[in-house]
Formats: C-alpha cells, structure tokens, sequence
C-alpha cells in the first residue's frame, strides 16, 4: 500500500464506534477527513467488546462500502491495559504508537483524534498533538450531537448492536453538520514553539536548542547535536557525529582530503564567521588571535624557503615556535629588518601576530590589503584583547571600527573582517578550502527550517 495522505490516531471508548444512532469520536473524523489509515488504540475492555462483536471492524467494512471512493485500511493497537485511569500506564504506550506512527508514515498528515477514550487518554493525546517534533499534526475534537454529555446508552451496554447503531446512523443523513473543530490553542502552542526554536537557530544558539530535545523535529536533534560540538570547537565529537548523518550536502566540503591543521583552521574560521553574525564581539577578538596565528603561520611556510622551514617549528602539544636563532643563520638579512621593525631584539618564543605580520610584510608576497589586514588586526588585538579577556568589558562592533586600523588610516568592521579571512583561508589552502565551507551552517539552517 502506497503512502497515506492522512493518517488518524484514534483511542476508542464507550461511545465509539456508533452510539445513540451518530458516529463517535473515532467515526465522525473518518467520516469529514477521510484518513487512508486509522490506527486504533484499545484498552483491555474495548479490546474484549471486539473480540465479541468485531464493532470496529465491522465499522471499518461499512464506511468503506458505503462512502463513496473510500478505503481506510485499520490497525489495531492491543494494549492490554485495565486501567485506563492510571495516566503513567496509559502515556508510555500512546507516546510510543505515535513515534511509530511517525516513522512509518513521514509524509503524511496526521491526525489526532482529542475526543474518544478516557480523559487521561485525551490528556496524554493533546500534549501529542502540541508535539513540535512532527510538521503536519491536527488535534481534532469532535462534539456530541447534543452538545453536552452524552445521555445515551453507552457501547458498554449489554444489549450494543453495532449493526443497528450503523444502519439508523443519523450521521450518514444529507445535512448532518459536521462536529468537527481543531482547537486554536493546541495550534497556538505549536506556532510558538516552533517560533521559538526558530528564533535560536537564527541566533546560532545551539546549545539552547540541543537542550529542547524530544520536542524537536523527528531527525533534526542529531544535526543540532553536531553544530552545537563544532560550534564549540569540540571537533573530533563534531566529525564523529556528522559521519552518521546522512544529508543532502557536505558537512565538510573540501577539494581534496583535507589536512588537520586545514580543518583547525577552517573551523575557528566559522566560529568566527558565527560570531560575527551573532553580534558576540567580545568573544570574536579572543578567538581572533588563535585564528590569525595560524593561517599567518600557514602563509610564513608557503613563503619561506625549503632551507628556512624550520623557523616555524610546530610541536605536538600545539605550540607553534618562531626560531629566531635558525632565523638568524639562514636569513639574516631578513632578520635583520624584521627586528628593526619590531624595535628589539628578538628570543624564540611562540610566534605572535606582532612578529608574524612583520616579519609577512618583509617577504611582501602577499596583496598589500592582506598586509594591512594582518598589521591592523595586531593593532585591534594589542587594543582590545585584554579588555576583553581581563576587565569587565563588553567589546562591540564600533570599538572594533576604532581600533582595527591599518596604517593608511582604514578602519575595519567585524563583518569586513569575516569577509577578507574567507578570501586569506582560501589562498593559504589553494588545494582543499571549498568556498561552500563558507555557508555550511546556512545550509544546515535551512535544512533545519524547512522542518520547524
């Protein structure tokens, strides 16, 4: 059987299938949405009535023989619980039909049927409709035809015919109204859920929405899961969740296998990118520094010759080393400026933006605004960073402006910044950095999106 349009869940009770000649909750849903299947859920009593009448197959038969262009196929859900009053009982079986009935039928409309079954059950079903976790749920309730409790005889009668029920049917008569309404508050509820989750998406508040959990779309917590650990630069749990997801785009688009300083990289990169986007400048300027040094790093050894590589000593424990003694004995002209322009003598230690931008700009080889952006980002860091990192500061975008200068006078913004490192990422990794790496967490909100 081809996927169902709709698909209707159902809790049974004494008013259904048929009672006082209308339809019960179950039916009249059926009779008005035309559900391609119906999943029924039955207690141990109403699991017994149809074992001694078959009620609600015989149900099934007549709406399918005598509606016009109908054929609902019916599943019987056989819980076995007596006491349908206990809510815990009643609330793990229905919560794990409506998983089921999710995965197997995920892209259909499902409908939740508010009014049959015993109030824990239409409690437990309601909070099912509210579910964010689905995209196309209707909670529908269906009044009684004398808009009050019901006064007649209950489908627990001994004396039940089911038959007679179906055949003096009121319902089936021209001009019968349909009973029928979708509760505004359990559209309400969902609307702003799912506002909500859209709202932390588009602050790239990840974590926050991680900790919603259950409540999110079926398939999209593994995602968020895994832009919540690269977002914090959690990498290898990051890679380890992205390689069991299975998504229409690359989570790690490179031209070639990438290299793991490459992937470092790339990542501080996004978070900056990230950042950026979100307006946490404080926390921008101290990525900055680690960010910077390593692809000035990475474009010192694109630069330096075989025989002075080792200048840039990187060590198992992170640490990346500016050498000035092996500086000194292969290129001492070079040298030579590069303390000049620093105005003292220099001691290997771990390579700085100070050192690094200088010692770029005497090599010369890359694009005078590339230089600049490297002498003014020095300038923002000696500036900012340990407001940033020591006092109570909160860095913003203007006092970026200000104090990231270069030396003809330009000022940069955080954003221009983001863009001129996507261009400077891209030369120092001519042969891996894929430009879709730039939008890979805008391809994943839209993905998450379109399921909210």
């Amino acid at each position: 059987m081809s996927t169902p349009e709709r698909v209707l869940l159902s809790c049974v009770g004494t008013s259904d299938p048929v009672r006082g000649y209308h339809d019960g909750g179950m039916l009249h849903i059926m009779r008005y949405y035309r559900p391609q299947k119906v999943y029924i859920f039955l207690s141990q009593e109403i699991e017994d009535f149809e074992n001694r009448d078959s009620r609600f197959e015989k149900t099934v038969r007549y709406a399918n023989e005598h509606w016009q262009d109908y054929n609902a196929e019916a599943v019987y859900i056989k819980s076995g619980i007596v006491d349908v009053s206990d809510m815990d009982l009643v609330a793990g079986p229905l919560t794990e039909l409506f998983e089921n009935i999710i995965r197997e039928n995920p892209n259909s409309q499902l409908l939740i049927n508010l009014s049959s079954g015993t109030p824990q059950m239409q409690i437990v079903l309601a909070q099912l409709a509210m579910s964010s976790r689905y995209n196309d749920i209707k909670g529908v309730q269906v009044s009684t035809p004398e808009n009050s409790s019901g006064k007649s005889e209950r489908t627990n009668s001994p004396n039940y015919s089911v038959e007679t029920e179906l055949e003096l049917n009121e319902d089936e008569l021209p001009g019968a109204p349909n009973r029928c309404s979708e509760p505004q508050m359990i559209a309400i509820q969902r609307d702003r859920v799912r506002a909500q989750m859209r709202g932390l998406l588009e602050r790239r508040d990840y974590r926050a929405l991680e900790s919603i959990g259950e409540q999110l779309p079926l398939g999209v917590l593994p995602l968020v899961r895994h832009l919540a650990r690269r977002n914090d630069l959690q990498t290898a749990e990051a890679y380890n969740i992205a390689q069991k997801l299975e998504l229409p785009f690359k989570l790690y688009p490179a031209r070639q296998t990438a290299s793991a300083e490459y992937r470092e990289v790339s990542e501080y990169y996004l978070l900056l990118r990230n950042l950026q986007l979100t307006g946490r400048y404080s926390e921008f300027v101290l990525r900055l520094n680690p960010f910077l040094t390593r692809l000035m790093v990475q474009q010192l050894l694109l630069e330096l010759p075989d025989e002075a590589k080792a200048v840039i000593e990187r060590r198992k424990n992170g640490r990346i080393i500016f050498n000035a003694d092996i500086m000194r004995r292969v290129m001492p002209d070079e040298m030579k400026k590069l303390e000049q322009s620093c105005g003292r003598t220099l001691e290997s230690s771990d390579i700085s933006l100070f050192v690094g931008a200088r010692l770029l700009r005497i090599f010369n080889k890359l694009p005078e605004h590339v230089l600049r952006v490297f002498e003014a980002c020095e300038h923002l860091n000696s500036e900012q960073r340990n407001l940033a990192a020591h006092q109570l500061h909160a860095v913003t975008d203007a006092d970026i402006k200000r104090d990231c200068v270069d030396d003809s006078k330009k000022a940069y913004s955080a954003a221009e910044l983001v863009r001129i490192f996507g261009g400077m990422l891209a030369n120092a990794y001519p042969d891996m950095c894929d430009k879709e790496l730039f939008t890979v967490y805008d391809r994943c909100a839209d993905y998450i999106m379109r399921r909210l």
